[in-house]
């Protein structure tokens, strides 16, 4: 029987990885430990997990106060043992470290037992991650004035990465923490905020046309003068709200070089 025990630096903690006979395995209870969980409850579920259960081995090794007992799973399965930990039923104080290891344990294991395939394969954010630090980036520039350019390079330093599709799937949430996060739009879809912008065109035409017709009802001493002067003042505090809100949430989407519905909107929305 070939065994041979590595050790493996993850946030200033070792893990214990063991190759038997030809295969990488991670001893159990040190990842318990470091995440703060109770090894004895662990050590029972993943005795009555029947995928669990059948990657488990035990194996025994030699050190200095006499042979030490490992149970360990297949590195193959350590993200199916973490996943089945629910973080909103461990103790708080640890909630966050187990998170932790949910997003960063395994692409430190991939990262050290395959390098070459890690770096043909990387383990990158998916295509809506990538649509999420888009729209994070569009977000933080409409607040800051920043020029996109400017925050795609400072977030490449930040995160040692050439191009926001090669961020580690494990910097994700980091990632759109350090940008500023993402405004969540409460379920409205682009159809809607369309419809929004159109509403806000047409109204802004319509308090237009009513400051233009004061003057008018003015001139001959109209009893609706009053009315329409606080209709112009107070339509035109109202739709400025609206076009921030409008403007803010419809930042992802880009006005084409070809005729579609939004070049017929968004130039009003976006102009200063």
């Amino acid at each position: 029987m070939n065994t041979k025990l590595e050790t493996i630096q993850f946030h200033n903690q070792q893990l214990i990885v063991l190759n038997h006979e030809n295969k990488p395995y991670i001893a159990m209870k040190p990842v318990c430990e470091n995440i703060g969980l109770d090894w004895h409850a662990q050590r029972q579920r993943i005795h009555r997990h029947h995928v669990l259960s059948k990657g488990e081995v035990m194996i025994t090794l030699p050190s200095k106060s006499g042979n030490q007992e490992y149970l360990c799973l297949p590195i193959s399965m350590l993200n199916g043992w973490l996943f089945g930990i629910d973080t909103n039923r461990v103790k708080p104080e640890i909630r966050q470290k187990l998170e932790q290891y949910q997003l960063e344990c395994f692409d430190v294991l991939y990262n050290h037992f395959m390098p070459k395939v890690a770096q043909q394969y990387p383990n990158t954010i998916s295509v809506e991650q990538q649509q999420a630090i888009k729209q994070a980036v569009n977000e933080r520039s409409f607040r800051t004035g920043e020029h996109h350019q400017a925050i795609y390079s400072k977030f490449y330093e930040q995160f040692k990465v050439p191009r926001y599709q090669d961020l580690p799937a494990s910097k994700f949430d980091e990632a759109i923490q350090w940008l500023g996060g993402v405004h969540t739009r409460n379920g409205l879809s682009d159809e809607d905020w369309y419809d929004l912008a159109w509403l806000y065109k047409v109204a802004d035409r319509m308090r237009s046309q009513i400051e233009l017709i004061e003057p008018a009802l003015r001139a001959i001493d109209s009893s609706f003068v009053s009315a329409f002067h606080s209709m112009a003042i107070e339509y035109k505090l109202n739709l400025h709200s609206a076009k921030l809100i409008i403007e803010r949430e419809t930042a992802h989407i880009k006005v084409k070089n070809i005729i579609d519905k939004w070049n017929r909107v968004l130039p009003v929305i976006r102009h200063h």
